[in-house]
């Protein structure tokens, strides 16, 4: 049962920061790419899908105002930032990347941590300057991208430690073949050195989702699954893009979907093979589909092994709270 949350001033306080920060075009933060993050004694963040959907365009596709919700879910965050070691963002980090407003709301969700410990984003499809993007992912990185996270360039990964674990980070929309190549050097070069592998990019290969099609996207399976399928160490992928929540394993790999964190949820199919989440759903959107709460999880290294902490809720009247734990052990 999720527990029912006691009013607080802090989502008014919050909504009008949002206003205030969507007016505003300098960015409130300038991240650096750190060499390490400590994953040793606290805990990584990993949270997706931070993008607020216009009205307009939750009208005709009939979706829901998400707005309190995700400022509750940062608000429960925000709780644990002395316990952070990084925040992992796993893209569409805004709707509109050409948004000044949009960027701006970011930036008064994000600027407490970023000021805090490493932010760290893989970049996804609504983070590119395009209204048409799959015309255009091989144009550059948004102005609004690129002030807060200047290292970005389309199709360029890039690699983090985290004490015994290595954090691998792919653009899902463009360049995957070299990516891949890169990917497969990178677990090479991690095995017998690292306990496991955490990978995080955009789209998830596998999904149960209605609203985009359940079929893995045939570039990701070729060019980033087999790498991470013959890795030869442990593997653990967080991904975003399809709004709810997922853990399915393939072939030894750990997907963890994590994309709850605001944008409006799309529905799943009440029959999900391979899914092992074992939390709560939200209220059925027709039959034999559900929606799955809004979303973030806390990635923790144990004695031994990798604990995964799933927060989140529905909204309405309930509050944040732990929906499931994941144990993998290494």
């Amino acid at each position: 049962m999720i527990a029912s949350r006691a009013p607080t001033g802090r989502t008014a306080a919050g909504l009008a920061a949002l206003f205030v920060a969507g007016c505003a075009h300098e960015p409130a933060f300038r991240a650096e790419l750190p060499e390490t993050v400590d994953a040793e004694t606290r805990a990584i963040a990993v949270i997706g899908d931070l993008q607020q959907t216009p009205g307009f365009v939750r009208f005709v596709r009939r979706r829901e105002t998400t707005r309190r919700e995700q400022l509750e879910l940062i608000e429960d965050l925000e709780g644990r930032i002395d316990d952070l070691g990084a925040l992992v963002i796993v893209g569409d980090l805004v709707y509109s990347a050409r948004s000044d407003r949009d960027w701006g709301g970011f930036d008064a969700l994000v600027s407490p941590f970023a000021a805090a410990v490493p932010v760290l984003p893989a970049i996804g499809n609504h983070d590119y300057p395009c209204i048409l993007i799959q015309f255009c992912r091989k144009s550059n990185v948004s102005r609004g991208m690129l002030q807060r996270f200047p290292w970005f360039v389309p199709g360029q990964p890039y690699a983090v430690d985290a004490a015994d674990l290595k954090l691998l980070f792919l653009d899902s929309e463009t360049g995957l073949e070299g990516q891949g190549t890169w990917l497969a050097a990178e677990l090479d070069a991690a095995r017998g050195r690292y306990a496991a592998a955490l990978v995080f990019f955009h789209r998830p290969p596998f999904t149960n989702s209605i609203d985009w099609g359940s079929e893995p996207s045939p570039d990701l399976l070729d060019n980033f699954v087999p790498p991470l399928e013959r890795a030869g160490l442990p593997v653990v992928v967080f991904n975003g893009h399809m709004h709810g929540f997922e853990y399915i394993v393939r072939d030894g790999v750990h997907y963890v979907t994590t994309a709850g964190g605001g944008g409006p949820r799309g529905a799943m199919s009440d029959e999900r093979p391979f899914d092992r989440y074992r939390g709560p759903d939200c209220a059925q959107q027709r039959s034999g589909t559900v929606f799955r709460p809004f979303n973030y999880v806390l990635l923790r290294r144990t004695s031994d092994g990798l604990a995964i902490e799933v927060r989140g809720f529905c909204g309405g009247d309930a509050a944040v709270a732990r929906l499931d734990s994941i144990e993998i052990p290494l």
